[in-house]
Order: structure tokens, then sequence, then C-alpha cells
């Protein structure tokens, strides 16, 4: 009998559509807002289970820090959410 298929992680508000890049501790999916405008984002999904406490704070640290940054060439941080096993960014990239 076959497993369950794999596929992306669940975001609320979001569907997951293909895998963009991973790291050590995250994997980056482009995905679509659920809303009408059916907006495009790059949301970073960090796995908790991966991360140590100085891992953690340095997350967080990134988080605060990409809050207030608004810059041509950076990503914009649109939201976080801590669900499950995963940390989640959605990010708004400029198409």
């Amino acid at each position: 009998m076959a497993g369950a298929a794999w596929g992306p992680p669940r975001v609320d508000g979001f569907i997951l559509t293909e895998r963009l890049g991973s790291g050590t501790y995250a994997t980056v999916y482009k995905a679509y807002a659920k809303k009408d405008t059916r907006e495009v984002v790059a949301i970073k999904c960090v796995a908790k289970k991966s991360l140590n406490k100085a891992s953690v704070e340095n997350l967080l640290t990134e988080i605060e820090i990409l809050k207030g940054i608004r810059h041509p060439h950076i990503v914009q941080l649109k939201d976080f959410q801590v669900a499950g096993a995963t940390l989640d960014s959605a990010f708004l990239p400029d198409l």
C-alpha cells in the first residue's frame, strides 16, 4: 500500500505551489493568497525541530529587522505565523 503523497506544508490563508529553494533550516515556496487578489508571495517554512536556542533567537531577530525594512532590493516581510511543526514567514516579492 502506497503512503500518502508528499506536498508542501499548509499555511493559513495561502496555497503553496512550488518549492523555490531550501537551506539548512528552511524551505521557500511560491504561494498564492487565498483572498480575492490571489497575491503571489514567497513563504519561508522553518522546521522548528531543526532549531536550537541560538537559531531561534537569530530567526526572531531576522523577523524583527525585516518587519521594519522597506527597500527595493529586499523582499518585504508580509506576515509571520507559528503553526504545528513550522514557523512560516510570508514575503511579498516585487514581481
